[in-house]
């Protein structure tokens, strides 16, 4: 769906909204696995309902802090770059949350936590690769893409089992592009790698700290109903 959308509208720019294409393919990316989960009767086993905040959202801290160390160069664009930005992350955010850690970790939920997050992960990865190919991005920025996603993917996998719903995930993950787009410049790669490996440590960690017989988060993926 994500390429066939691209093709078809993907290129559309305006002077009051530049990110035009991307929002729309990505907002259409994300009604289509909202509507494909509803229609399965997966809305809350994907973790997709809301839930109100808690103890849990705690665990959002470091993300937090790792967003904000991007924002240390400052931020550019004008203000309607910044809003078409901030609107596209968004939409990106919803639309690969709802899919990875929403749809894909409720399917691979009965692997365990520490696989299913695991395989979210590579499989979060694997997806920035074959975009990156089906765009012709450069090979060397796709393999550095490739592992910091996959990283990526699988902490943020280990945190929805704490948590027990992506929507959090959505604010730090638009977030977290927000601020990387809009950079002045790309971080360090020793930088990148750091942060890479926290998100494995910490998404490990994590996934130790769940109790011996799974809480609410993993056992309702796992509920039949």
């Amino acid at each position: 769906m994500l390429f066939a959308l691209a093709d078809l509208v993907g290129g559309l720019s305006a002077s009051w909204f530049p990110d035009l294409g991307p929002a729309l393919v990505n907002a259409g990316t994300a009604a289509g696995v909202l509507v494909l989960a509803a229609w399965m009767g997966w809305w809350r086993r994907a973790a997709l309902g809301w839930r109100s905040p808690d103890r849990s959202w705690w665990w959002c801290l470091p993300i937090v802090a790792v967003i904000l160390s991007y924002t240390a160069p400052g931020l550019t664009g004008s203000v309607t770059v910044l809003i078409s930005t901030a609107v596209t992350m968004l939409a990106v955010g919803v639309a690969e949350e709802s899919l990875s850690r929403g749809v894909n970790q409720h399917v691979l939920a009965r692997l365990g936590p520490t696989r299913a997050a695991v395989w979210v992960g590579v499989l979060f990865g694997l997806g920035h690769a074959l975009s990156a190919l089906w765009f012709g991005r450069p090979w060397d920025d796709t393999v550095a893409q490739v592992i910091s996603t996959t990283a990526y993917g699988f902490g943020l996998a280990a945190m929805r089992w704490h948590l027990g719903t992506i929507w959090p995930l959505v604010v730090l993950h638009a977030s977290d592009n927000f601020v990387q787009l809009r950079s002045p410049g790309a971080a360090p790669l020793w930088w990148q790698a750091v942060i890479a490996l926290l998100f494995v440590v910490y998404g490990w960690w994590l996934i130790r700290r769940l109790p011996e017989r799974l809480s609410l988060p993993v056992s309702s993926d796992l509920d039949p109903r």
